[in-house]
């Protein structure tokens, strides 16, 4: 086996580091299609509602979480609402 030299670090100007950081790149979450990730909303919910939304949630054959829940009513929500 041959022996060669141990490589140098190459040298980066100030110019290059600063362009590479504003370059900036993405996340290991982040997908090429737009829309298909979900974004995080913070919603206020009165307590009685939330309430009712937890006991409707637990009342279905099939236990689901709330988060589930809330999002299949907006679901149902939007398809009425596009209906002409």
């Amino acid at each position: 086996m041959a022996v060669v030299k141990k490589p140098q670090p190459k040298e980066m100007k100030q110019a290059d580091i600063e362009a590479l950081i504003n370059k900036g790149g993405s996340h290991a979450g982040e997908t090429a299609e737009i829309g298909k990730d979900p974004v995080a909303v913070l919603l206020k919910v009165p307590a009685a509602m939330l309430e009712q939304v937890d006991h409707a949630a637990k009342s279905r054959p099939v236990k689901i979480p709330r988060r589930t829940w809330i999002l299949e009513a907006i679901h149902e929500k939007l398809s009425r609402e596009a209906q002409p």
